[in-house]
């Protein structure tokens, strides 16, 4: 949501939609979403609207580098 938009209720409209119609008529039966970790704001409006945290994420950076030579063996 653009900052300038955001505590307008669009958000939380569009959440809700998501949860209440979207998925239902797709026959999810949950509905997960991935927020950056610094994005402590985002992360109480979904937990307002009901999502509970549940999982710990992790990533690697591939250098351009590594990604172009797949013959040599790589390490951590």
């Amino acid at each position: 949501m653009a900052r300038d938009q955001r505590s307008a209720g669009i958000g939380g409209a569009l959440m809700r939609w998501v949860v209440e119609r979207a998925a239902i008529e797709l026959g999810a039966s949950l509905v997960q979403l991935t927020s950056d970790a610094a994005r402590a704001d985002a992360h109480r409006f979904y937990r307002r609207l009901g999502f509970v945290d549940s999982h710990v994420g992790f990533k690697f950076q591939v250098a351009a580098s590594d990604a172009s030579d797949r013959s040599a063996p790589h390490t951590l």
